[in-house]
């Protein structure tokens, strides 16, 4: 039978904006926006010009993007500073129809400034069988908070340590892979996400980074693990909305859902920063982005990043 969530995402019809305001924001879609926790970057800026210090660039074939959400990685790439990845050849695969079309839009923009994306392209496909030739790719590939939405079997991140076999195959030497999810050393847990009358409802698990590290060791891949925050060099004493902050928020004014600082919000919202009690915690409280979670975005994101010597 096919995976619950495989399934999922295939018939995925959820608008991008619903997906990632309502069912699962994630840390990327909270700092998509210049923050001053990233030194006024944007997330995706962030994310690789902390690869391109560790001596990793685009290649010849340029990112590979398993599964880009809405698609603002890419855009921070192409229209702001990515270090050597700004302006590199993009190519997105995505599995959501919607996401696909998400991600088209936003690249091809022609008002935005930079204009078009002119090296973009999209595909439709499965991360566990990528549409990519063995040893072809010298680039990087990139699965930002997505191996969380792939099989567990038997208290086996089953589907992530297929995508590390696939990531073995595709890569050629000087390429690399960067694996972004909550986790740690410890089993996979569920984590049910659902948004208004059930739309979007599935299922994600957390990551056993033990069981990644040594299908990479196994598939002859360098490993390095890090914080996440340690690789976007993330300033965790700012304090700004958590997504309970604007959950709690929005049920009662308009904003985005957007990680604002402090002092943004209580200036927009003086009254209702105190009536509902926002926390607005620092970046690396646990109770950032979720104060419900078991820990927050400095104790539970991790970046794997996998090269081909």
């Amino acid at each position: 039978m096919e995976d619950a969530n495989r399934a999922h995402h295939r018939r995925d019809r959820l608008a991008a904006r619903r997906r990632f305001d309502e069912v699962e924001c994630t840390i990327s879609h909270l700092l998509r926006f210049p923050h001053p926790a990233l030194g006024g970057r944007r997330y995706g800026e962030a994310l690789l010009q902390g690869l391109g210090a560790r001596g990793i660039g685009p290649g010849r074939s340029g990112v590979v993007e398993i599964g880009g959400g809405a698609g603002h990685v890419a855009e921070a790439a192409w229209r702001g500073d990515a270090g050597p990845f700004t302006r590199a050849r993009w190519t997105a695969i995505d599995l959501s129809p919607s996401l696909t079309a998400a991600q088209k839009r936003r690249a091809l923009e022609p008002s935005q400034p930079g204009g078009p994306h002119l090296h973009w392209a999209g595909l439709r496909a499965d991360a566990l069988e990528l549409p990519l030739a063995s040893r072809s790719l010298d680039g990087l590939v990139l699965a930002n908070e997505v191996i969380a939405d792939l099989p567990v079997q038997d208290g086996r991140n089953a589907g992530a340590i297929r995508l590390v076999g696939e990531l073995a195959r595709v890569l050629r030497p000087g390429g690399a892979a960067l694996l972004t999810e909550f986790g740690g050393d410890f089993e996979p847990a569920p984590v049910r996400l659902l948004g208004a009358m059930a739309q979007g409802e599935h299922v994600e698990w957390s990551i056993d980074f033990r069981q990644l590290r040594a299908a990479g060791a196994q598939a002859g891949l360098a490993v390095e693990e890090l914080p996440l925050h340690a690789l976007l060099g993330a300033d965790l004493s700012v304090r700004c909305a958590s997504y309970t902050d604007l959950w709690r928020l929005r049920r009662v004014a308009s904003c985005e859902v957007f990680a604002a600082p402090e002092a943004e919000v209580r200036r927009r919202f003086p009254l209702l920063s105190r009536v509902l009690a926002l926390e607005l915690p620092p970046l690396g409280s646990p109770h950032w982005p979720d104060a419900h979670a078991r820990g927050g975005f400095a104790q539970l994101f991790r970046a794997l990043i996998l090269r081909r010597g």
